[in-house]
């Protein structure tokens, strides 16, 4: 089995396991577990962040992918079947975080998801994405034509807008960078605000006549700053926190505006329990991902994809293609 491992300090590696035989391996990986074989890995930010970071330990990246089942000796899946290698466990166990990018990997059936046809394999590798966003607007609790400020353009606040479309809220995005506003028009967010050249509580106010904003959702990924967004919120307003990849640990907020205002604030950790449901709404085209996809690239390109990305956090899901 082939793999890449990253070491921190833009160092990537390629690693080779010895195979041993597809009974024992599945038996490693334990009670129940498959062999697959990776046809697509993603390359998300919490991946280009363990790519870039000082220190800290060897990482094989990749939360999420595609993939074709060589073998299930439990008969759960069947050699051949096309299916979704989650991060998420259905039991508590310490699967989380495993990297799939590599060739072949022996897999815990509970991340095993069954996929229809109609979902493509790159957009498969969205779906814990799309889980963890369903999680967050469930924890929302918004109502139809209540209005959720978006603060800052990424995969999971882009697929974040959609879903608060879908369930018939209103997201204003916030942005300093204009072509990231046009990604977001382009699926549909009608209410965009360009925070390096507009007044942001001011456009607000304006955009709900007056009522301020029932939510915020903040990517802390691509946290600026924050100073100034509980203002743009109505009395008894929530504050959801996503992703903790970067450096950021801290930010700076105005407690006495959150106790005056009669605030909430909670951070959601991940989609667990939720991807049935984000498979389902990919299928319906309940949400757009293709548009959300970056690079794509071979099994061998990874270097060269990392060196490109120098660092830097995207808007955007790059996807290695594996075994092609």
């Amino acid at each position: 089995m082939n793999y890449w491992i990253f070491d921190g300090d833009c160092k990537v590696r390629a690693a080779e396991e010895k195979d041993a035989s597809d009974a024992d391996s599945c038996g490693k990986a334990g009670e129940s577990a498959a062999k697959v074989k990776i046809i697509r890995a993603s390359i998300d930010n919490s991946d280009i962040y363990a790519y870039a970071r000082g220190g800290g330990e060897s990482v094989v990246p990749s939360s999420s992918a595609t993939a074709l089942v060589s073998l299930c000796p439990s008969g759960e899946f069947k050699s051949g079947q096309r299916v979704f290698l989650s991060s998420y466990s259905k039991v508590k166990s310490d699967t989380r975080g495993m990297g799939y990018l590599r060739d072949y990997a022996c897999v815990p059936t509970d991340n095993i998801y069954e996929l229809p046809d109609s979902i493509a394999d790159n957009d498969v590798v969205f779906i814990d994405t799309v889980a963890k966003a369903c999680n967050l607007i469930d924890k929302l609790d918004i109502r139809p034509s209540q209005t959720v400020i978006v603060n800052g353009v990424s995969v999971i606040n882009l697929i974040i807008a959609q879903l608060l479309r879908y369930h018939q809220a209103l997201p204003i995005m916030i942005d300093s960078d204009d072509d990231k506003l046009a990604l977001a028009q382009d699926l549909g967010v009608d209410f965009i605000i360009n925070s390096s050249q507009e007044n942001v509580p001011y456009m607000v106010k304006s955009f709900t006549s007056g009522k301020m904003a029932n939510a915020l959702v903040v990517d802390l990924d691509i946290l600026s700053d924050m100073d100034e967004l509980p203002y743009c919120l109505a009395m008894g307003g929530k504050i959801a926190l996503v992703n903790a990849n970067s450096a950021v640990k801290c930010f700076k907020i105005d407690f006495v505006n959150i106790l005056s205002r009669e605030l909430s604030m909670f951070g959601i950790k991940d989609g667990d329990g939720k991807v049935s449901m984000a498979i389902n709404l990919l299928a319906m085209e309940k949400v757009k991902v293709s548009p959300l996809t970056g690079e794509v690239v071979g099994f061998a390109q990874v270097p060269e994809l990392m060196q490109k990305m120098d660092g830097k956090l995207s808007p955007k899901m790059n996807i290695v293609k594996c075994n092609c």
